[in-house]
């Protein structure tokens, strides 16, 4: 039976007395990342109004915490996002690639209305699993297959299932 570790990255702001979460919490060879935020190790909220710059230190404060785990960017498999303003995600792209490369993780994202302080813009929060080799299984389209129509957004391509 695996047990389960509670991972404390001294990067980030110390746990207090009576705080009701941790780091990350390891069992086995997954870890579980809190939801992590803007804030330096002095528990300030960085980079007020500035999505870009908090979503950085989201990144930064994220990876400290996983190496402290004994693992890397590359091993998370599952990142869930909770921003103020959903379509803020979209100009994210070149922080992520530097922070997880061509590596795309399963995501969930969903717009709130408030996170834990009004300043903080985004949140977010990983699964990663240490010591498994990565399959790609490339889905190709299949003749005669309804995908949808693509519909365009400012230069982006979606698609809508079609009924």
């Amino acid at each position: 039976m695996s047990k389960k570790k509670l991972i404390l990255s001294d990067r980030l702001p110390p746990m207090r007395r009576g705080m009701t979460y941790s780091h990350a919490i390891k069992v086995g060879n997954t870890i579980y990342v809190s939801g992590q935020v803007a804030r330096d190790k002095e528990y300030r909220i960085c980079h007020k109004r500035d999505f870009l710059g908090q979503i950085e230190m989201v990144f930064q404060n994220m990876k400290d915490v996983l190496e402290v785990a004994g693992a890397t960017m590359q091993d998370v498999v599952k990142l869930n996002f909770f921003c103020r303003h959903l379509w803020d995600l979209r100009l994210m792209v070149p922080i992520f690639e530097k922070y997880f490369g061509d590596h795309v993780p399963a995501m969930t994202a969903v717009e709130v209305v408030q996170l834990w302080h009004p300043h903080v813009l985004v949140e977010c929060e990983a699964t990663a699993v240490v010591g498994e080799d990565m399959v790609i299984i490339d889905g190709k389209e299949i003749k005669g297959a309804k995908y949808g129509k693509p519909y365009k957004v400012s230069g982006e391509t979606f698609r809508l299932q079609s009924e």
